[in-house]
C-alpha cells in the first residue's frame, strides 16, 4: 500500500502550479460523460459559471447518453463525444482536448483508478479540479495534478458540492435551479397526448416504475398498487405510465393488470426531451430516483420520490418546491409503505 501510495503522488505530481488569475479564465472544460440524470443536474453550473465568466468558452464532455440534454445549451461552445469506447478512441479525444490548454478542467468523476487519473493529467489543464477520493493510501488532493479538490459531503445535495469543488471559481448568488433547452422543438407528440385528454380529465400524473438500475425499480405489486390507487383517489385525473424504450410490453402489462379506466400508457418516447415534453403537462411524478425526477425538478413539479438508503441518497433529491420522498431501509426498494406513499401524495396534491 505504501509503494502504490507513493507512486501515485510520484506519478501525478505537477512540476509547478499556475496561480489563480481571474483574466486568464479564457476555456473551461467540464467532464460529464455519464448519465442523463447527471447531466441535468449539472445544468446550474453552467449557467452560473458563464454568468460569471461571460467571456469564457465552456465546453463539456458528454455521453452519447446524456448529450441530448445540452445540444442545445446557450451557456455551452460545444460538446464533446466522449463514450468509453477503448484505448485509442480515448487518446483520440484526450488529444483533441489538450490542443485547446483549458485553463480549467472539473471532473464530476468518482473514479480513482490510475488510468483515469492518467487521463485527467493528460489534459494538461492550467487547473484541475475534482472531488475528494480516497484509495492506495492517498486521496486525490494528494496527487499533483489537482489545484482543487473537495469532499462529496453525503448530508447534502451534490448540486451544492459541484460548486464547492470550482474553488476560487465558485460564482456569488448561485441559483440552484435546472434547466432543459429546447424542449418546443420536441413537443408535438406530448401536445397532441395532453390534448386527447383534456375533454375527459382535469389533470395528470406522470407514473414511473423504471429505475436507474434494478436495485431503484419498484417491484410489480407495488408499482401495480400504486397505479390502481392513483386511479381511485383521483379518478379525475389521467394516470399515465411512462417507460423507457424498449420496455413496451411489460409497462402495456401493467396498464392492463391495474384494470383502470384512467390508467393508460404514455406515447413511446423516443428522445428525452420527448419525455421532458410530457412531464411538463402533469401535475404530480411519482417515480424512483432516476432522470425522470430531475427532468421534473426543471418544472418545479409535485414529485414523491422512491430512493434506496445508500448513505448518500440525499445527492439527487429533487431540486424542487414540494416533493416528498420514500426512503427504502436498505440499498435497495423494497416493498414500500403503502398507507405512506398516499398520504405523502394526498399531502403533495393538496397543495
Amino acid at each position: 500500500m505504501a509503494l502504490k501510495k507513493y507512486l501515485l503522488e510520484w506519478l501525478f505530481s505537477k512540476r509547478s502550479k499556475a496561480a489563480f488569475d481571474a483574466a486568464q479564465v479564457k476555456k473551461i472544460l467540464i467532464l460529464r460523460n455519464d448519465k442523463i440524470g447527471d447531466m441535468i443536474v449539472s445544468t446550474p453550473l453552467l449557467r452560473e459559471l458563464k454568468a460569471a465568466w461571460p467571456d469564457a468558452m465552456i465546453d463539456v464532455a458528454a455521453s452519447t447518453a446524456n448529450q441530448d440534454i445540452i445540444r442545445d445549451c446557450p451557456h455551452v461552445r460545444r460538446t464533446i463525444l466522449w463514450d468509453n469506447a477503448g484505448g485509442w478512441n480515448t487518446l483520440r479525444i484526450i488529444r483533441d482536448l489538450r490542443r485547446e490548454r483549458y485553463d480549467l478542467v472539473v471532473s464530476m468523476s468518482l473514479k480513482f483508478s490510475p488510468a483515469f487519473q492518467l487521463h485527467l493529467k493528460l489534459l494538461g489543464a492550467r487547473h484541475l479540479h475534482g472531488p475528494r477520493i480516497a484509495r492506495y493510501g492517498t486521496n486525490t488532493g494528494n496527487l499533483g495534478i489537482y489545484d482543487h479538490t473537495v469532499d462529496y459531503r453525503a448530508d447534502r445535495h451534490i448540486l451544492q458540492t459541484y460548486f464547492d469543488a470550482l474553488g476560487q471559481y465558485k460564482p456569488d448568488n448561485i441559483d440552484y435551479s435546472y434547466e432543459l433547452y429546447n424542449v418546443d422543438a420536441y413537443a408535438g407528440k406530448a401536445r397532441a397526448f395532453v390534448a386527447g385528454l383534456a375533454p375527459r380529465y382535469a389533470g395528470i400524473v406522470c407514473f414511473n416504475y423504471q429505475g436507474s438500475c434494478q436495485r431503484r425499480m419498484l417491484s410489480r405489486d407495488d408499482a401495480q398498487a400504486l397505479c390502481q390507487q392513483l386511479a381511485d383517489r383521483y379518478r379525475d385525473h389521467a394516470i399515465v405510465v411512462l417507460y423507457p424504450p424498449g420496455d413496451h410490453a411489460r409497462a402495456s402489462a401493467l396498464v392492463a393488470d391495474s384494470a383502470r379506466e384512467n390508467v393508460m400508457l404514455s406515447f413511446a418516447t423516443e428522445h428525452v426531451l420527448e419525455l421532458a415534453a410530457l412531464v411538463r403537462e402533469c401535475d404530480l411524478v411519482v417515480s424512483p430516483d432516476t432522470a425522470v425526477i430531475h427532468i421534473a425538478s426543471v418544472y418545479n413539479k409535485r414529485v414523491l420520490g422512491f430512493y434506496i438508503n445508500s448513505g448518500n441518497h440525499r445527492w439527487f433529491y429533487p431540486m424542487c418546491d414540494r416533493f416528498r420522498i420514500m426512503l427504502s431501509p436498505t440499498d435497495r426498494i423494497t416493498p414500500i409503505n403503502r398507507p405512506a406513499a398516499f398520504a405523502a401524495i394526498d399531502e403533495l396534491m393538496a397543495t
